[in-house]
């Protein structure tokens, strides 16, 4: 009895994994996938930092990037006609 209960136990948590990618797969359904325009890291004393970097389809005289670290991240957007 207690194995079956540990069985039922197991199967309910990773059933909640699974709903969670699933759930992830249905709101995005039909959303467009952009690749970014560049991809690389930057090594800075020990820590990876991924960078992207884009062209906004809306305005194609902006290039954007995000930087993201372990602990923080972040957007700048600047005009490349400059």
């Amino acid at each position: 009895m207690k194995i079956k209960l540990i069985a039922l136990i197991t199967v309910f948590l990773l059933s909640l994994s699974t709903q969670a990618g699933l759930w992830e797969k249905v709101t995005t359904m039909g959303a467009q996938t952009v690749k970014p325009s560049s991809e690389y890291l930057i090594e800075t004393a020990g820590w990876n930092i991924r960078v992207y970097e884009w062209i906004p389809a809306d305005n194609p005289n902006v290039r954007c990037m995000f930087a993201a670290g372990s602990k923080k991240g972040g957007v700048a957007c600047y005009s490349i006609n400059d």
